[in-house]
């Protein structure tokens, strides 16, 4: 009778240990998935933000290049180098023969991650006229730019200046 007892307390030790861990790891799961879900939560909250803000400085940069093609304005190079690309709330130009262009439909090309970046933010009128993609090129100096390069520069010039609204000018 003594080997019964002992026997079914051990049972009961036995079947508590078991409930006490299978609860833990339960509890151990649940701690799991809520650290889960809560990080999905965050990367949700994260990406929504993301978007929510890239649209407003879109928003932003348009509206500016609205205001700036209604009322064209004077930019010195210190201020257009702030309009190359790095800050989506502001248009992308550039300039050619001093005449500033908002060339922000052609971002694919003068933004940041565009072939022709170099060109952006500045009067890059000496790296048209040349045909030159080197950043020393471009600027805007056209002293001993030899005619039929002055040529080239006039066909980009018509052209840009068709293709894209004019915002002011390089002083």
């Amino acid at each position: 009778a003594l080997a019964a007892m002992e026997a079914e307390a051990a049972n009961e030790t036995v079947g508590s240990v078991d409930e006490t861990v299978d609860r833990r790891e339960g509890s151990s799961m649940a701690v799991q998935v809520s650290f889960m879900l809560t990080g999905i939560g965050c990367v949700v909250l994260y990406v929504l933000f993301k978007r929510w803000s890239h649209r407003r400085a879109v928003a932003r940069a348009q509206q500016e290049s609205e205001e700036m093609q209604r009322s064209p304005r004077h930019f010195t190079a210190a201020e257009l180098l702030l309009y190359r690309g790095r800050d989506l709330s502001k248009p992308l130009l550039l300039a050619l023969k001093g005449r500033v262009l908002d060339v922000s439909a052609g971002s694919e090309y003068y933004g940041p991650e565009g072939p022709y970046q170099l060109m952006a933010g500045k009067d890059a009128s000496y790296a048209f006229a040349m045909m030159s993609l080197k950043a020393e090129d471009a600027h805007a100096n056209l002293a001993g730019v030899p005619d039929e390069h002055l040529k080239i520069l006039d066909d980009w010039f018509d052209k840009l200046t068709k293709k894209y609204p004019t915002v002011g000018r390089v002083t």
